[in-house]
């Protein structure tokens, strides 16, 4: 079908879904943040952080058991917690 001046609608009504598509994939890639880099925490005693248990930073053997960590102001609330030496390790 076209009007007076020779555009023709279905071309026209094809191609905004294309556009939107385009649009609705520019606008994700904007709203993705990039992923901060996680690491385990290891204590003096090569023990991994678990978690909290009873409000103090728990320490395990067990690798599996391990709580990955985005930042360091984790960190540094598990050090005010423990009495441990504390390394970090990069996944």
């Amino acid at each position: 079908m076209q009007d007076s001046k020779g555009i023709g609608y279905l071309n026209i009504l094809s191609y905004i879904p294309i556009k939107i598509k385009g649009m609705k994939k520019l606008l994700n890639k904007k709203s993705k943040q990039p992923k901060e880099p996680q690491f385990i925490v290891f204590n003096e005693y090569a023990q991994v952080f678990c978690g909290l248990k009873g409000g103090y930073p728990a320490f395990s053997d067990n690798l599996d058991e391990a709580k990955p960590i985005e930042n360091d102001n984790q960190v540094k609330m598990i050090q005010r917690g423990t009495s441990f030496k504390l390394e970090k390790y990069l996944l």
